[in-house]
């Protein structure tokens, strides 16, 4: 169908988007400040997004079942942050799924859009989060709160 990831992502003829934002907070502003550099970390955002990408691609291709060829549909995860010790911290996360068909376009689509999975993902991710996090840079009391804000097709 596709030679390559570069192929499906330059050719397909879907692409659905999730905006996911991860928003950390402690009781204590250091706290949060000296915790903050170490979402910036090569090893933290490799894990975070291979944990995210994973979750909805399995989930797409279980709903999917044989409509999803291997290469029917790669997931790619843009990364932004933003820290303001007034407004917040937050990790923002762009999840893009390339669909190498229309079919497989809305089977991602309804698979992004299902308010279950949706609900085990925010309540999962936070959990796995901290997991890291304690690896990482222990911080007692850091709290991490996901939210799925948007589902588009570009």
């Amino acid at each position: 169908m596709y030679r390559d990831f570069e192929d499906l992502r330059d050719h397909c003829p879907a692409e659905i988007q999730a905006d996911i934002a991860l928003d950390f907070h402690h009781d204590d502003p250091a706290e949060l400040a000296a915790f903050w550099p170490v979402t910036g970390d090569g090893e933290f955002r490799l894990y975070l997004t291979s944990r995210v990408g994973d979750y909805w691609e399995r989930a797409a291709r279980a709903r999917g079942g044989k409509k999803i060829p291997e290469d029917g549909l790669a997931m790619e995860i843009l990364v932004d942050s933003y820290a303001d010790p007034e407004m917040g911290h937050t990790l923002y996360l762009e999840l893009h799924a390339y669909c190498g068909t229309e079919e497989i376009g809305e089977i991602v689509w309804d698979t992004f859009d299902d308010q279950d999975l949706e609900q085990e993902f925010m309540k999962n991710l936070p959990l796995q989060v901290a997991d890291l996090v304690a690896r990482m840079k222990p911080v007692r009391g850091l709290r991490c709160e996901v939210e799925i804000s948007e589902v588009a097709e570009l």
